[in-house]
């Protein structure tokens, strides 16, 4: 069993921990920004939408396909709404 070594962050690792504190807490700010303009629904439709295109535009870059089966399609939809769509909707209805 090893044990855990505690040891000083680098400038690197408090530069990403910085990063990604500005890139979440970035989200909340502009949610609360885009609620007084759009409703809940629509904004969550709007964020994974644009991400799903995304993913769709950067999937040929990376010599990758699309799946063809049903059972893969279904297998994708249900776990965007379970792990995006929800939560997401939530949040934002809270930030309301």
């Amino acid at each position: 069993m090893s044990l855990a070594v505690n040891r000083p962050m680098s400038a690197a690792q408090w530069a990403m921990l910085l990063a990604l504190s500005v890139l979440w807490g970035g989200s909340f700010f502009f949610t609360g920004v885009a609620l007084s303009a759009l409703p809940p629904l629509t904004l969550v439709v709007l964020r994974v939408g644009i991400a799903a295109l995304i993913l769709n535009l950067v999937l040929p870059l990376a010599g990758l396909d699309r799946p063809r089966g049903r059972a893969v399609w279904g297998a994708f939809v249900s776990m965007g709404l379970l792990n995006n769509v929800v939560p997401f909707l939530l949040m934002v209805w809270g930030q309301t």
